[in-house]
């Protein structure tokens, strides 16, 4: 789950030329739309730690995943920066599934393995 989340996560970053290329946009506006990606990716990892302990990770993870899908798919309907920016902003909170792929692993794993399971599926997810 935590390898869909990057690849959601990171689907726009390689067209970003294109992207500049077509909609006429300034080296600015493209860093603004990718510090808006980080940035709800941040908050959303504080938010979800809590959620996690209310919901559990399994769900909080199908939510978080179905939830940035849809931003991912209007990504072709971006006409200006603002649009962008949105649709990134909305994409990062793909990334925040950090949070629960580790909290899913830690429970689900006994001390003596949890951090090899945590270091194998925190980085199968960041190939």
């Amino acid at each position: 789950c935590f390898f869909i989340a990057f690849f959601i996560w990171f689907s726009a970053a390689p067209l970003l030329s294109e992207i500049k290329d077509d909609l006429g946009l300034t080296k600015q506006e493209i860093w603004n739309s990718s510090i808006a990606g980080v940035g709800s990716t941040i908050f959303m990892r504080f938010v979800n730690g809590p959620l996690c302990d209310k919901y559990g990770p399994r769900v909080m993870m199908a939510a978080i995943l179905l939830f940035a899908c849809v931003p991912t798919a209007l990504t072709g309907l971006v006409n200006s920066a603002s649009d962008l920016l949105l649709v990134r902003m909305f994409i990062g909170i793909g990334g925040s599934t950090f949070v629960m792929c580790q909290y899913w692993t830690s429970r689900m794993f006994t001390k003596e393995v949890v951090g090899t399971a945590n270091a194998l599926a925190g980085g199968w997810g960041n190939l």
